[in-house]
């Protein structure tokens, strides 16, 4: 993750609103990486993740941050 461009965003019930994100999705283990035009909703306990890129939403399962990072940007979801 060292040279992603995403980085980590508090995930609260205001930032879920207005990502339009459901409140079910703030889990205590859900994480919010983000940048100025996309963002990652990734849930370790459930290895699925939600990226809202440049044309559309896209989920996928992921095992790991890292890897649901590394599927962002080699561009293999959706």
């Amino acid at each position: 993750m060292a040279t992603s461009p995403f980085e980590p965003w508090p995930l609260n019930e205001q930032t879920a609103k207005i990502l339009g994100l459901p409140l079910v999705a703030l889990t205590p283990y859900a994480q919010l990486w983000a940048n100025s035009t996309e963002w990652l909703w990734f849930e370790p306990m459930e290895h699925v993740a939600i990226w809202q890129g440049p044309d559309a939403q896209h989920g996928f399962y992921a095992d790991s941050l890292d890897e649901a990072l590394e599927c962002i940007e080699r561009r293999a979801v959706g």
